[in-house]
């Protein structure tokens, strides 16, 4: 082998690697969403019409931010200072029909769910701008829309 095939064999070993451990940061760096909490809180609102966050999703969050339809992750980052860039699936930009719940750590995302149904600040007020909780008032009563229905709405409890 000569010098000159050496040294491509060299740079094509080495952009192999960098290519490997992109993917490997990036794997570790984005969140996806956490089905085990979105099965726990279903579970619970099987027993209880009520629901408190605080005492069903474990972790280290001390807020919560509901983030309605139609919201970008730039204005999550003007609003709360949070970079959404994490999320692995943002589709609440396009979709009307979730909510998305971000469990965070101060600044830092713990978690995410989507929720399918609404969240409403009062028994006939809907959520339709993006808010943040902190981790005790994080409580809302269960709406059922029908007894046969995936589709449940959450009322903030205040």
């Amino acid at each position: 082998m000569n010098l000159r095939t050496h040294k491509v064999w060299k740079y094509m070993v080495g952009l192999f690697i960098l290519i490997i451990s992109a993917i490997v940061f990036y794997s570790f760096y984005m969140i996806d969403d956490n089905d085990k909490i979105l099965l726990d809180i279903k579970q619970k609102i099987q027993q209880s019409k009520y629901v408190d966050f605080s005492k069903i999703v474990d972790g280290e969050w001390d807020n919560i931010i509901l983030i309605t339809p139609y919201t970008s992750k730039s204005e999550i980052k003007d609003k709360y200072g949070i970079a959404a860039n994490r999320i692995s699936d943002f589709s609440i930009e396009y979709r009307e029909d979730l909510v998305l719940i971000i469990f965070c750590n101060e600044k830092s995302i713990q978690d995410y769910i989507y929720w399918h149904g609404n969240i409403l600040i009062t028994e006939k007020e809907k959520l339709y701008d993006s808010i943040k909780l902190k981790r005790e008032d994080a409580k809302f009563k269960v709406d059922k829309i029908s007894d046969n229905s995936e589709v449940l709405n959450l009322i903030l409890l205040k």
